[in-house]
């Protein structure tokens, strides 16, 4: 998990009170505590590394501190994955979460889905669905071409997609906070017009929040299945961002690429 410096040192002292005693850090590392039989070892960076014999027990209650410190109020966090990439699906995704699911959500140390291999990804966001109730919306290339020419501009999609996502959730759900990675100018202004009665964060890099982080993990990780999928149709391996346009073109006949790329993305190759 990665905390910031205040809830550290907040935590910090609170061990020392019930007995803990300093040990020497190891190099970029602030604090390194013994309780008993357990370690923890707190990073510069905000990691925190449990271990010992008494690892366990003294996460669990490094945790129960950290929660007086934490928000846990029940929100909805949104991010999306494969705006910017031109090979295949463009997804959505929405989590809902309760303090439970919340505490989950730092248990497991959800981050940023830009720092996590594909492997661990994939397995923390079946943890998450099993902790969280969500909703996904995914576009494969196919339907995302056909809204495009609609709306000409990616943006103006999404916001009526997460408008869909949100709205579905909101029905479902009675919560009053809604968090959303940042990604157009206007989607504040229309989140708020559309639900009134609903606190909206819009801000950048919103994957600070744990929720939205999960919405992250979800939305990338159900990209890569599709991806997976799209590669088994073509028989070869599609590469994840925008690497390697111009070989991947050649392999795709003209008249099928509206079924594996963005058409409107102007690619190295063309």
């Amino acid at each position: 998990m990665k905390l910031e410096r205040k809830k550290i040192e907040k935590v910090v002292n609170e061990l020392l009170s019930e007995g803990a005693i300093h040990e020497e850090p190891p190099a970029y590392a602030l604090y390194r505590l013994r309780l008993d039989d357990g370690i923890v070892t707190i990073y510069e960076s905000g990691s925190v590394v449990f271990g010992g014999k008494d690892g366990e027990k003294l996460k669990k209650r490094f945790l129960e501190l950290l929660f007086k410190e934490i928000d846990l109020s029940p929100r909805i966090g949104c991010d999306e994955a494969g705006k910017g990439e031109f090979v295949g699906p463009l997804v959505v995704s929405c989590i809902y979460a309760n303090e439970d699911c919340i505490k989950k959500l730092l248990s497991l140390d959800v981050k940023d889905s830009k720092k996590l291999p594909n492997k661990k990804l994939k397995e923390m966001a079946e943890e998450i669905k099993k902790h969280c109730h969500g909703y996904v919306k995914v576009l494969m290339p196919e339907n995302y071409n056909r809204l495009y020419k609609k709306y000409g501009n990616v943006n103006r999609m999404l916001e009526d997609i997460y408008k869909e996502v949100i709205g579905k959730l909101l029905e479902k759900y009675k919560v009053k906070r809604v968090i959303v990675d940042k990604f157009s100018e206007r989607i504040e202004n229309i989140l708020k017009e559309n639900f009134p009665n609903v606190e909206f964060k819009v801000v950048p890099k919103a994957e600070s929040d744990p929720v939205v982080a999960a919405a992250s993990i979800v939305a990338k990780a159900e990209r890569l299945r599709k991806m997976e999928d799209l590669s088994k149709l073509l028989g070869f391996p599609l590469p994840e961002g925008n690497k390697e346009n111009r070989e991947l073109l050649s392999k795709i006949p003209p008249e099928l690429r509206y079924k594996f790329v963005k058409e409107h993305f102007k690619v190295n190759g063309e």
